[in-house]
């Protein structure tokens, strides 16, 4: 069990974790304790997820995995993690590189000098608050974290537009309100 620990350690350390919280989400449906929905520089400590509830009365010698009961938790020292993290209610919209969403003058490269191949496609325009290569979450896009390296004139304030390589694609993104995590 303290090598489980262990690994979950190097595991968060090494991943974040934000990822880890994607990833436990996205894989389990079991009991967990709560994690806030936003963990701030001040927090102390972190909830300890919990990866599998105990298992009804099972039998002597289990036919199944599921048959078994797994429990794994890890506890963080703040400083262990590289990053802080906090969650804002934006508006993010969507764009690709054609001339309707980019300009008469579009020539395929962010703000930033990178072609807009760069990272399969997937990273973000925001305003000068989040500096480029600032990486957010942004629950349904990427799956998982991704770059700020563009900019937009109609970007102020809580917005974001998040890259698609067809216009086709952005249409179907539109517009949302969602809650993303931002990794400082």
């Amino acid at each position: 069990m303290a090598n489980r620990i262990n690994q979950l350690n190097t595991t968060l350390k090494r991943i974040g974790l934000a990822s880890l919280v994607l990833f436990v989400g996205a894989t389990a449906r079991p009991a967990t304790k709560a994690i806030p929905a936003a963990v701030t520089a001040a927090a102390k400590t972190i909830a300890t997820p919990v990866v599998a509830a105990k298992a009804p009365a099972a039998p002597a010698a289990p036919e199944m995995l599921r048959d078994t009961a797994v429990t794994a938790s890890a506890v963080i020292a703040p400083s262990a993690i590289n990053h802080k993290l906090h969650t804002l209610r934006m508006e993010v919209t969507a764009y690709c590189p054609c001339t309707k969403c980019c300009g008469e003058n579009a020539r395929g490269l962010t703000a930033s000098g990178h072609d807009v191949s760069y990272n399969n496609s997937r990273f973000v325009a925001a305003d000068n608050n989040l500096p480029f290569g600032t990486k957010l979450v942004i629950p349904g896009y990427a799956g998982g974290a991704v770059e700020v390296i563009d900019r937009g004139g109609a970007i102020k304030g809580n917005k974001l537009d998040v890259f698609f390589a067809t216009h086709e694609e952005a249409l179907q993104w539109g517009r949302q309100f969602i809650d993303v995590t931002v990794l400082e």
